[in-house]
């Protein structure tokens, strides 16, 4: 799923060329779904980090932000469209933008209206699905934004960013088997990604499944050498099997790419 938005480049331009984006611009890389956890993903062990970080890297493709005044120029217009010609044959088209642009500006409450509008006109619009699911996960309705992933994995079967989304959505509801389910999805389409193999190592770790929360840790270290996040939770899983050895070995690791790791580490080994 990719789109280019242009109204980052075009903020004044007609509501002719502005309903024309929906179809001829590329979509965006998935925005993944932000885990509200903390590192210490091995729950109700005697080991807990204060190492503050989003669990889940972010896509840099993903949509950029729209300036506060941006918004409200391309957002005023788009509502002027929508209100002046309810029954125009880009009706869809128009409530898709103003959500979007809504979504763009952080917005967020404001942009789930008109994408639901958007959703009732063509109900398989899979950009306002996955618009409306990224929003709800920036408001932290988690709920909302897996039944927006799950209508997803119906138009978009093949799309391994979707079940990794849908995977997050249920992962910050503690569902995790349902997690681990979709990320399996995610990783059968497309076993290189390297961040599904790190959620799917979250969720075994909080299931205390330290041996299969470790191979999914080596894994993503194997895609991402230099990720410092995944050779943490990699030493602490192998701490908690019981492979001291392992762990040091991630340690000396992350004492090269990451001190602040390799201290965080130590404290948590040497309580």
């Amino acid at each position: 799923m990719k789109r280019q938005w242009l109204l980052l480049l075009f903020p004044l331009v007609l509501v002719g060329l502005l309903l024309t984006i929906k179809h001829f611009a590329k979509k965006p890389e998935p925005q993944e779904a932000e885990i509200t956890k903390p590192v210490a993903v091995l729950k109700d062990t005697t080991i807990q980090s204060n190492v503050p970080m989003d669990v889940v890297p972010r896509n840099s493709s993903a949509l950029q932000p729209l300036a506060p005044e941006v918004v409200e120029k391309v957002a005023g217009t788009l509502e002027k469209y929508v209100k002046e010609h309810p029954s125009a044959p880009d009706i869809a088209d128009a409530y898709f933008n103003l959500g979007q642009t809504y979504y763009q500006g952080g917005q967020y409450e404001k942009a789930i209206e008109p994408l639901q509008k958007a959703i009732d006109r063509h109900p398989y619009d899979a950009d306002a699905h996955y618009t409306l699911g990224n929003t709800y996960d920036k408001l932290k309705r988690y709920k909302e934004a897996a039944q927006e992933f799950e209508m997803m994995t119906k138009i978009e079967p093949k799309n391994d960013s979707v079940y990794y989304n849908l995977g997050n959505a249920y992962l910050n509801q503690n569902k995790y088997e349902e997690a681990i389910e979709r990320y399996k999805q995610a990783l059968a389409l497309n076993p290189k990604n390297g961040a599904a193999h790190y959620v799917l190592g979250v969720a075994y770790g909080r299931q205390h499944r330290f041996k299969d929360a470790s191979d999914e840790f080596e894994k993503a270290v194997s895609i991402d050498p230099n990720n410092p996040e995944a050779r943490y939770l990699l030493a602490m899983a192998k701490f908690e099997n019981g492979d001291r050895k392992g762990a040091m070995e991630q340690y000396e690791s992350l004492k090269k790419l990451s001190p602040q790791y390799a201290d965080q580490l130590t404290k948590n080994l040497n309580p």
